[in-house]
């Protein structure tokens, strides 16, 4: 029976961390928001093991506008996949273009070097076997809207 005048699981805030370094994500982060700003740096974020429901969310804080950030969100080990299908814009209203993936990609690249803007988001849930990303990549106009994010395998 439910508790009366107890907000559900649901209607928690959720949990949120910067990132500010490489990272290996585990199970028990599920449902996570990260936060990425502009770190000037390659970092990696290691997804935790396959397990259907896990679900993470990541934007981007701040406008990435050194051309050393790199972002790259790993798999664990070599199990499963990353895969589905990303849009890309740039604010000159260029676009839109979508990056899709069917099922080879073990990496997903987020590169500052086009300058990715703030809110700029992916998500990504696992269904027990892969995981599947969806979001949107915004970059400077005039940028390589393409060069901003990659499937990589």
């Amino acid at each position: 029976m439910a508790k009366v005048a107890r907000a559900s699981r649901n209607a928690s805030y959720k949990r949120v961390e910067t990132i500010t370094a490489s990272k290996t994500i585990t199970d028990a982060e599920s449902g996570e928001v990260y936060f990425i700003g502009d770190v000037g740096a390659s970092i990696d974020i290691t997804l935790p093991t396959l397990k259907a429901g896990a679900y993470f969310k990541f934007i981007i804080s701040e406008d990435m506008d050194n051309d050393s950030t790199v972002i790259d969100i790993l798999t664990a080990g070599a199990a499963g996949t990353i895969q589905g299908m990303v849009q890309i814009a740039e604010l000159d209203g260029t676009g839109p273009s979508y990056v899709i993936d069917g099922g080879s990609a073990t990496k997903l690249t987020i590169d500052g070097n086009p300058d990715v803007n703030k809110g700029s988001f992916l998500e990504i849930e696992c269904d027990g076997s892969n995981w599947f990303v969806t979001g949107k990549v915004i970059c400077d106009s005039g940028g390589t809207a393409t060069g901003a994010f990659a499937f990589d395998a």
